[in-house]
């Protein structure tokens, strides 16, 4: 009977309603899945009308490519058009998220809490859990059609069949070669073919960097359409811009926005009505097809009681100095892509601004220490460094264990760096806070030697060029012991590229009237290898299937000192220091502690020489 009514209602006749309507009328959102639970309102997020319609069944748009910022809505437009289709003109339909993972996650958290508080849905998609329905987390079947939800991490779920309804959503997240078998973003378009002209594609993403991003690339062969909005003063039709928001430094309820044309101040209670007056409007008209259209909206756009003015300016002040906070402001409030600063600074500059202090004997500023140990074939190299307020670092000292790394002697010579404590200059003692491990070498032994400390001492790590953060959710690897049982340890993904522009934007920096600016690293009176070492590498691009790749390609043999920089960067990082605020360093400061004196019965540390003068 099931498949018979599908094939009765594939014979009817779409009924001319458009994707907001159809919201309007049978979308409710719930407090599992929304901010605001209730019925949907388009007029909530009037920018969202033009988009969602162009993608209704009876539209004859094919393509629409959105880049975004947070806080918009736009999943839920993509919801509110899988729902349509679902009732009004059933058809095959694919929603790919970055990974599975993620695509389980809006499956349970959004799609079915959307089927089962819909009259007109839950009549048509029979739960999971319901014996013989067919449907799982992943595949939503209903007459005349099916939902499959697919991880851009696999190419076996996006060469499944065909569909005439493809959301690629974060597609900037997605790999650029999946399996050997191309580009995810490919292999999921190629699924459209057979539906010719009714095929209907939603492409959605926060962009990345800049060259690189999948979003911006496609975004830029459209018409660029912008939101824009009247001035409630004078009426004057404008984009909302970053620039135009202004506010008293350190007081963000003071924010207003300063009209473009009349320079009058704008309150932000005012926003509803120009986001209800606004018009999209296309920039580059001469791109115009109405098969594929492209729209830009940023955060400044997003309703009272989400993102607002206040929330972006107090964002934008915390990012000043950081690199990585910085990047994510631009991607994700502004919706624009970052570009990546990857030319290195000069090491004879780095070299002519040593200081002379104390291998060993950490400055009264520093207030915890972290290791970053890089594995070769005859040696590790390790760097102990030092973090002060506002990430000013102090490189302690840098050392190289020589010898086989395949042999225990070496690992418990890290053992005893790891065990050790550095007397600062005020007689505070500082324990190896984290060290972190590379595991691109030898990597049994390394996770030998992990499982020797809690994994809040000592963590195994692995460099990601591609990852858009400095530190990933850890993931658990099988370790298979010496002597043969096995067991389990957490590995962390590091963003070594991120972390490589963050730290060359670091050493350019200046120390302006003796003000130290955030970031400034301090150097003893180390090599000139050291210095060639931590600048050894620059950023190049080259371009494939018209795609712009970057890569790091060294330009000094050694670049151990560069590596073993960035994994000590990436253990403060996990111990917290990109979150913290002046409370916690205070609360990590031993200054206000009782002065703990060295133990003259410990073995006194060693003096490094290899980077010596």
């Amino acid at each position: 009977m099931q498949l018979i009514k599908g094939f009765l209602d594939g014979l009817r006749p779409v009924r001319k309603v458009t994707v907001s309507e159809w919201a309007d009328t049978n979308r409710y959102l719930t407090t599992e899945s929304a901010a605001e639970p209730g019925l949907w309102r388009t007029a909530r997020t009037p920018y969202l009308k033009e988009i969602m319609d162009a993608l209704s069944p009876t539209s004859l748009t094919k393509e629409v490519v959105i880049v975004k910022g947070v806080q918009l809505g736009f999943t839920e437009s993509a919801l509110n058009i899988v729902g349509c289709y679902i009732d009004l003109s059933p058809t095959p339909i694919m929603y790919v998220m970055p990974t599975v993972e993620m695509s389980r996650a809006i499956s349970e958290g959004r799609i079915d809490p959307m089927v089962e508080h819909s009259e007109v849905l839950k009549l048509k998609v029979r739960p999971a859990r319901e014996r013989d329905s067919g449907n799982t987390k992943l595949v939503k079947r209903f007459p005349g059609g099916i939902l499959v939800l697919s991880g851009a991490n696999s190419a076996a779920s996006l060469r499944s069949r065909p569909v005439r309804v493809l959301i690629l959503d974060e597609i900037d997240a997605y790999p650029l070669n999946i399996d050997n078998e191309g580009s995810p973003v490919s292999l999921a378009e190629k699924r459209t073919s057979t539906f010719g002209s009714r095929k209907k594609i939603f492409k959605l993403s926060t962009p990345t960097i800049e060259g690189a991003s999948i979003i911006q690339r496609e975004f830029d062969g459209t018409d660029q359409r912008k939101y824009f909005v009247p001035c409630p003063h004078c009426n004057e039709m404008q984009e909302l811009k970053f620039e135009n928001l202004i506010w008293d430094k350190g007081l963000y309820e003071t924010v207003k926005y300063s009209c473009s044309f009349c320079g009058s101040m704008i309150e932000e209670r005012s926003k509803n009505s120009m986001l209800i007056n606004g018009k999209w409007r296309s920039m580059v008209p001469e791109k115009r097809c109405d098969e594929k259209i492209g729209f830009h909206l940023n955060s400044l756009y997003s309703p009272l009681g989400w993102k607002s003015w206040a929330d972006i300016a107090e964002e934008w002040e915390k990012a000043q100095g950081d690199s990585n906070l910085l990047r994510v402001f631009i991607n994700t409030i502004l919706g624009e892509t970052w570009k990546e600063k990857g030319d290195a600074p000069a090491w004879e500059f780095l070299f002519d601004r040593r200081e002379k202090y104390a291998l060993n004997k950490p400055k009264k500023e520093v207030v915890f220490i972290t290791g970053g140990a890089d594995v070769q074939k005859d040696r590790i190299e390790v760097e102990i460094v030092g973090w002060c307020r506002k990430k000013i670092s102090y490189s302690i000292d840098y050392r190289v264990i020589m010898g086989d790394t395949s042999s225990k002697a070496v690992w418990d010579k890290l053992d005893e760096i790891v065990n050790e404590s550095w007397t600062r200059e005020d007689g505070v003692q500082l324990p190896m806070k984290l060290m972190a491990v590379d595991t691109g070498y030898n990597t049994t032994e390394v996770y030998e030697f992990c499982r020797r400390f809690d994994a809040s001492k000592v963590i195994p790590v692995k460099g990601q060029d591609k990852q858009p953060v400095i530190i990933s959710a850890p993931k658990y690897v099988d370790v298979n012991t010496k002597t043969g049982k096995k067991g389990k340890l957490r590995l962390f993904n590091v963003g070594v590229s991120m972390l490589k522009s963050e730290l060359y934007g670091w050493l350019r920096l200046r120390i302006d009237e003796g003000v130290e600016p955030a970031g400034y690293c301090h150097f003893p009176e180390y090599g000139e290898d050291y210095f060639k070492g931590i600048t050894a590498e620059e950023l190049k691009f080259k371009i494939t299937h018209g795609y712009r790749q970057y890569f790091w390609e060294k330009r000094f043999a050694r670049n151990e000192p560069l590596d073993a920089r960035n994994y000590a960067r990436a253990a403060a990082s996990i111990v917290g220091m990109d979150r913290f605020n002046d409370g916690h360093w205070d609360r990590m400061d031993g200054s206000n502690s009782p002065v703990k004196r060295p133990d003259s019965s410990k073995k006194k540390k060693k003096e490094s020489s290899f980077w010596g003068k």
